[in-house]
Parts: C-alpha cells; sequence; structure tokens
C-alpha cells in the first residue's frame, strides 16, 4: 500500500460501515455451543479443517452474531490450501490442545479462504502490513465484533509439548513471541480494556482507510462528499457524463522514464529480479521490460533508446535466471511460486494456477521478440507451461482450470507423513537409481546440481528439512559439460533428455502427486483463457505448430470460457460468480474476476473471430462499470470518492470495512490497470467513446500515487501510451483463410501498446449483433473487398495492407 505521505483526512467510504446487525443479536444465553462448520464450506482449503479441534466458523452474519451476543473477538485466520506455512499450522498450532481451547472459549475463531474473499484478505493484509511492513500467510488477525482488527501476524512460534509461557526466561532475555502468549495478551487486553481496545481498533481503521487511499487522491480541495451524505440515486436516475470531452490529468509518459529508472536502480545484475532475499515472478514488472524496445518511437525518446535495449536485456536475463533456477520444476514443467533465496535456488514448492498464466503470456512475448521459430530461445518454456496448464493436473474434466497444487506432498505412495516438496525432491541415491544409467546420471546430475550430501544451504534449511536432499536446478548448461566432458553438445542434450523422462517416470509411478485445490476461480480462469488464447494464436500463425498444441490449447480455452457461463453466470439475474467447487458457491464475483474473464474472452475473439466472445465481454463490462466504478458524479453515492477507477468490491459487498481500489500491481495484475486495457480495447473494437474515456479516467484516478511512486503500477503506465498516443487497430475483412498472411503479422508479434483486431463480415446482416453495435464500420469499408485494413492516428484513417509478407512486417514493425 501506498506509504504515509500519500494519507489524507478520512473522506471516501466515512459512511460505508459493514453490513453486520441483524434486526436483533441473539442472546448468549440462547445460543447453542460452537461445532467446527469447516465441513459446510465450498472451499477445500476450509474443508481441510473440518476434522480441527477447533471450532472454526465460516464468514457469515451467524459467527458474527455469535461475537456480538458474547461480547466475544473474533480470530479470523486467512490462507489458502497451497501454502507450505498454512499446512505446518494446521498441524502444528491449530491441533494443538491448548491453542485450540483457548481459541474455541475466549474467541468466535472464523478461517477464511483468501482466493474465496480476496478483498477481505488484502484489507487486513494491508492492516497487518501497516503494523509490521511484513505479509505472508496465514494471516491471524484478531477483530471486535464489528470486524475491526486490534491485532495481527502471520507467523508466531507453534507451543511446545507443555505450556511454554511456563518455561523460565534467560536474565535479560526478551521472550519469543508464541501462540500462547499472543492469545493470553489479547484476551487480558479485552478483558481488562475492552473500552480502550474498541477505540484503538476504531482509529486503525481510519488510518488503514487513508493507509489504502489509491485512488481517491486524485481530486481538488473541496471535492469530497458533502458534510450531509445526499440519498442514494434511484436506478432510473441517469449518469451524465460528456464521453466525448478530453479527460483532463497530470499524467505523462515521463513517468514510464521514472520507473524504468527505479526499476534499474533495484534491479539484481546477476541474478536477476529484484531484491536480495526472496524472489517474486513480478510478471506485470518484467511485462514493462519486455517491451520497452516496442513501444512507440515517442515513448523510445523520452526514455533513451540505448536505455530501452538496456532494459529489455535485464527483463530477458531475469527470465533465464527464472527458467534455470529451482523455481522452474525441470522434470515435470510449470513453476513454483517463488524463490525463497536471490539465487532462485530454492522454491516456495506450491504450483499455483494464476502464476503459470501469466508467465505463459510472459515467456510468450520473450519467444516471439526471439523471432517466433522452434528453435529460439523460450519456445520450450512456452510450450511445456501450456502443457502444464492444460495437462491432467489443473484441468478439470468439467472444463475449468482449478486453482492450484499444494507444496506438502509424501514421498511415497502410502504414506501419511507430509513433507515439504517432497514430490520435487532428490536424493543423490533415488536420482542414480531412478537414471540407471551411470554416464546418463553423471551427466545429468552435474547439468542439475545434485550433490551426494544435498544440494540446500544450511543457512536457508536452519530444521534440516531439506537435509541430504537435492532441488533440481540448472548449474551447467550444455556447452560447459561439452566442454568438461570432452563430448558433444548434441550428446549432452541427450543424455539429460533421456534421465529426465526416466525421473518423471520414476516421480509420476512411485511418489504421490500433491493435492489439488478444487476450487475453480472466474478471475484465474480468466487469466488462463486469455494465455492460452493468445499461445494458441502464435503458433498457428508462426506455421510451426506440428504437434497440434494450438488446437489444445484453444480448445481448453474455449471450455473454460463455456464453464463458466454455464456454472458462474447468471444470465437471467446477470450476475457472475466468484468460484465452483462440487456446485456454484453463493460468493458473487469481485471486481477483478470481470476483469480478467473480460480480458479472456477479447482473447478468444481476436484468436477465433466468433463474436459471441466478444458480445459476452461487452455485456461484462457494463455490469462491471455499473456494479464497481466510481463515478465521479454531482450525485454520488456515499462511498464514492469520485475519481474515477473501479473499486474491488460492490456497494453492497458484505463484511467490507469499506471500499478500496487495487491499482499497484504485484504478483498479479492489478484490477485496475487489467480493466484500463479491456475498456481501451473495448473502445477501439467497438468504437465506443465511453469505454475509452472511463479508461483515461481510470489512469488519472491514480495520477497521484503514480506520479510519487510510479514503479509500482507498470500496468497502469502501460495505459498511458493509448492516452496519450492512440493505438494502431486491425479491421479484417472477409474469408480470414484469404486473409492469413496478414493476421499472422498481428498475431506473432509481442505485445506492446495499443492494438486491436476486429472481423467484418461483409455478407452480414445490419441487424447482425456486431453491426448493431457498432453501425459506423460498415461505412468505412467496402463492400465485398477482402483484405485487411490498419487504422492510424487514433483510428481516423483506414489503410488496407497489402498481402505481401515482407511489406506486412515492415508497417506492423513502424507501428512501435
Amino acid at each position: 500500500m501506498m506509504s504515509a505521505q500519500l494519507q489524507q483526512p478520512p473522506g471516501p467510504g466515512t459512511a460505508n460501515q459493514p453490513k453486520l446487525n441483524p434486526p436483533q443479536a441473539p442472546q448468549a444465553s440462547s445460543l447453542p455451543p460452537l461445532r467446527n462448520r469447516a465441513a459446510d464450506s465450498k472451499s477445500p482449503f476450509v474443508r481441510a479443517y473440518s476434522d480441527s479441534p477447533v471450532t472454526w466458523q465460516p464468514l457469515d452474519q451467524q459467527a458474527i452474531s455469535r461475537a456480538k451476543a458474547e461480547n466475544k473477538l473474533i480470530f479470523l485466520c486467512i490462507g489458502y490450501l497451497a501454502s507450505p506455512h498454512c499446512h505446518l499450522a494446521r498441524q502444528e498450532t491449530f491441533s494443538n490442545p491448548q491453542v485450540s481451547s483457548l481459541l474455541n472459549q475466549t474467541f468466535v475463531p472464523i478461517l477464511v479462504d483468501r482466493e474465496e474473499y480476496p478483498h477481505i484478505d488484502s484489507l487486513y493484509m494491508s492492516y497487518n502490513q501497516s503494523l509490521s511492513g511484513n505479509g505472508g500467510w496465514p494471516l491471524n488477525v484478531f477483530l471486535t465484533p464489528d470486524l475491526e482488527p486490534v491485532f495481527s501476524g502471520t507467523y508466531w512460534a507453534a507451543p511446545e509439548a507443555d505450556d511454554i509461557s511456563a518455561v523460565p526466561e534467560a536474565e535479560g532475555a526478551e521472550k519469543p513471541l508464541d501462540w500462547l502468549t499472543v492469545i493470553k495478551k489479547v484476551k487480558s487486553s479485552w478483558a481488562d480494556e475492552e473500552s480502550r481496545v474498541r477505540d484503538e481498533a476504531k482509529r486503525m481503521v481510519n488510518e488503514l482507510r487513508q493507509f489504502t487511499g489509491e485512488g481517491t487522491l486524485n481530486h481538488g480541495a473541496g471535492s469530497l462528499l458533502p458534510a450531509s451524505p445526499p440519498p442514494a440515486p434511484k436506478e432510473s436516475d441517469p449518469i451524465v457524463v460528456d464521453y466525448t470531452a478530453e479527460v483532463q490529468g497530470d499524467v505523462d509518459l515521463d513517468q514510464i522514464e521514472e520507473a524504468y529508472s527505479r526499476i534499474t536502480r533495484t534491479f539484481d545484475p546477476v541474478f536477476g529480479g529484484f531484491g536480495q532475499e526472496d524472489k517474486f515472478l513480478t510478471p506485470s514488472k518484467l511485462t514493462l521490460m519486455l517491451r520497452a524496445t516496442r513501444f512507440p518511437k515517442v515513448v523510445k525518446d523520452v526514455v533513451g533508446p540505448e536505455e530501452c535495449n538496456y532494459i529489455l536485456t535485464m527483463g530477458l536475463h531475469t527470465l533465464r535466471r527464472i527458467v534455470a533456477g529451482a523455481v522452474h520444476d525441470h522434470i515435470g514443467g510449470g513453476f513454483h511460486r517463488y524463490s525463497i533465496t536471490r539465487d532462485w535456488s530454492l522454491p516456495s514448492f506450491e504450483k499455483m494456477l494464476i502464476d503459470n498464466a501469466l508467465l505463459l503470456g510472459l515467456f510468450l512475448d520473450a519467444w516471439l521478440l526471439s523471432n517466433g521459430t522452434p528453435d529460439a530461445e523460450f519456445a520450450d518454456v512456452v510450450t511445456e507451461v501450456g502443457d502444464y496448464i492444460t495437462g491432467g493436473t489443473l484441468l478439470s474434466p468439467q472444463g475449468g482450470f482449478y486453482t492450484s497444487e499444494v507444496a506438502h506432498s509424501s514421498n511415497k505412495r502410502g504414506e501419511r507423513i507430509m513433507r515439504n516438496g517432497a514430490f520435487y525432491l532428490w536424493t543423490r541415491k533415488e536420482f542414480d537409481t531412478a537414471v540407471q544409467d551411470e554416464q546418463e546420471a553423471e551427466v545429468a546430475a552435474a547439468h542439475w546440481d545434485v550433490q551426494e550430501h544435498g544440494n540446500v544451504d544450511h543457512e536457508h534449511d536452519p530444521y534440516d528439512e531439506f537435509l541430504n536432499q537435492n532441488v533440481i536446478r540448472i548449474a551447467k548448461n550444455y556447452a560447459r559439460l561439452s566442454n568438461q566432458l570432452g563430448i558433444s553438445e548434441r550428446e549432452v542434450k541427450r543424455r539429460i533428455e533421456s534421465a529426465r523422462t526416466k525421473l518423471k517416470s520414476r516421480r509420476e509411478k512411485e511418489r504421490a502427486r500433491p493435492d489439488v485445490d478444487t476450487k475453480i476461480v472466474t478471475a484465474y480462469n480468466g487469466m488462463a483463457i486469455a494465455a492460452l488464447s493468445r499461445t494458441a494464436a502464435a503458433l498457428l500463425h508462426t506455421g510451426h505448430d506440428v504437434s497440434g498444441r494450438a488446437a489444445r490449447y484453444l480448445g481448453a480455452a474455449k471450455r473454460a470460457a463455456l464453464f463458466i457461463k454455464k456454472e458462474l453466470w447468471d444470465s437471467h439475474s446477470k450476475t457472475l460468480y466468484r468460484l465452483y467447487s462440487d456446485g456454484r458457491s453463493d460468493v458473487k464475483a469481485v471486481s477483478e474476476d470481470y476483469a480478467f474473464l473480460i480480458e479472456g474472452l477479447i482473447e478468444l475473439y481476436e484468436t477465433t473471430a466468433d463474436e459471441s466472445w466478444l458480445e459476452w465481454a461487452d455485456e461484462l463490462q457494463a455490469i462491471q462499470i455499473a456494479l464497481f466504478y466510481d463515478h465521479p458524479t454531482t450525485t454520488p453515492w456515499t462511498t464514492n470518492a469520485r475519481c474515477g477507477a473501479f473499486y474491488s468490491t460492490a456497494q453492497d459487498a458484505p463484511y467490507t470495512l469499506f471500499r478500496v481500489k487495487d491499482g499497484m500491481d504485484t504478483s498479479q495484475p492489478s484490477t485496475n490497470s487489467v480493466s484500463v486495457s479491456n475498456l481501451f480495447r473495448l473502445g477501439a473494437l467497438l468504437s465506443d467513446r465511453k469505454y475509452t474515456y472511463l479508461a483515461k479516467e481510470s489512469v488519472n484516478a491514480f495520477g497521484v500515487e503514480m506520479g510519487e511512486h510510479s514503479y509500482l503500477f507498470p500496468g497502469l503506465l502501460c495505459g498511458i501510451i493509448p492516452w496519450k498516443l492512440g493505438g494502431h487497430h486491425w479491421i479484417a475483412v472477409g474469408d480470414n483463410n484469404s486473409n492469413r498472411q496478414a493476421l499472422a503479422a498481428f498475431h506473432t508479434s509481442p505485445r506492446a501498446s495499443l492494438f486491436t483486431l476486429r472481423y467484418h463480415d461483409p455478407k452480414a446482416s445490419a441487424s447482425s449483433w456486431l453491426n448493431k453495435r457498432d453501425p459506423s464500420l460498415r461505412a468505412k469499408l467496402r463492400e465485398g473487398k477482402t483484405a485487411v485494413f490498419k487504422s492510424l492516428e487514433n483510428g481516423r484513417e483506414l489503410r488496407e495492407i497489402g498481402n505481401a509478407k515482407a511489406e506486412i512486417t515492415s508497417q506492423y514493425a513502424a507501428m512501435g
């Protein structure tokens, strides 16, 4: 979240209190004893706690009413199934009799899946970060019955068999913070100083509202809500905005240069990535770096041509280190969550759909920057990640994509003991036994740094969790091994590939695969749909798809979209839901679900020319605007800041202290960065000035923050370019087979600034959906002409593209 310098007096959201109070709270004496209700949840993470001695409750009115009736604090635990630390907390802490007894007697314990309620997680994670500067899961928060935070933390030492509080302290030593100490101190504070605790919690909520104020700061003095909140507008009250007017704002192309400058200063030139400790994959930041040499000339002149080349080099260097490191599953494909070491040598072993979907798009751009040939750099990574996503692990039989694979598993089938990373680790003896061939084992062990006593540094394994274990990572490349062993690179590669096949076979046959979180989340599926559609189009149009992967990837993307439409979309009430797991959950979609699904549908349309996907994207976009957009109107809702951009939650979202806007990109792109891109693209595809206006207004909403911390907003920075420079938009008319060469130039180019592709069927009647939605296009094009056109100068001119491939490539390169 933003620093204290960006704080403002309480304003937007002040009147938005959580909807908690039933007409009459039950009396404490009439309440039955608490029982563990985890088994009732749709979330596999929550259901995993169904045998816990803690009487876990869902986040619902029943649990909150009990806290009010009994005047108890709420203990809120937020986590997710794939997390290794959440697994340890369930095994070591919440199974402890002393901890479970204290939690049950003193608090109302509530368990939340962060992937089911991302806005709840984000809100209390912001609180935790404001206290300590740290984050992570499980996130443990003590709340008043009004859901106001009292104290929080992510990791406290698990209690020993005996009460740790009874252990005498060494003279002068500070007592370590452990679970029992925390629980007893919070319990004592509430019992002895409830009034002070409540007042302090309310003060913290006000501070948190300021701390999370992105997207509400870019307004003039006095433009916040009036002292007396106006009545909420009726549904019939129109929102009158002149969408033909130009949005006024201070954002400029110079902010891209400032972001690049900051990124350069924090770059790790040795190992790639950013920072000196834990390293996340940061796809949004790396995407901005890969685009440096592809942006329009005006942008490259602002940044500096040499600097753009250097920034691209940094991005590619980081991708190479990620591919070579242990965060990459070299045996089975796909990528783990992040690295806990600077040199990418030891991962956190969970595998997430979101990471692999985002990396697929990132490596696709890197491959296309290398000309997109089968032997170009990153070609094998693209297909490997695509195969992992569409393989038997994350792809459900119904058609949607599952959320993740967990970090813990047993080393052998039938064993009950679970270990972190057990599925992926090898002793040297296990490695040699699996490979069998001595020559192959020698080369493969040198390539992947497999050592006799393990390759995990004790500094990163203080509890001997990985004693004698090897994490597979590339230590020596083919050329180095060829020189070292005196054999050809071709032979080196053959031996390594043979060893890989044998290791994979042994792993699949003898080891228990990690459990899968079988939630199907709308937002995450949208990410996968977008990446797979783009990849399928690129493979198809390079002419190198000899294995049929393009059809497989595109088929999986279509089936996922159809699954969401069938199971998570109510076409009658126009309601989108967030997740499915053994049936649809009642949790409604939040803003990020709309954003990522719309992006996926746009990609599906541009790949398939099926306008039904574009029609649904347009419908969803209108709903996202109605539910989440912060309209700068003169008669706002009482929670609006009137600055533009999208709130993360709807007006009536339950259990929400106040509404926030998601603008900073972290391990996944922010809701607003994706939404801005969608609005610009839909505005161009449908000639819709409203969408383009709202895209600009949304970028401008974060102008203050971007002015001070531009590097935190790489996605929104990309929105400055279409605002200031427009974009280039392609229109394919008639038979797409005849237009194949021209379309190939579009689909095989790395993404940079705004480019869109629209299909026009001259034979379609004027009453077709697309012609009714945008009747202006028919007047611009010659009837019966089969060709591809591109627009120049923000779409004010259409120019036909010839069919000569060299001419197409040259003209496309000139765009940016």
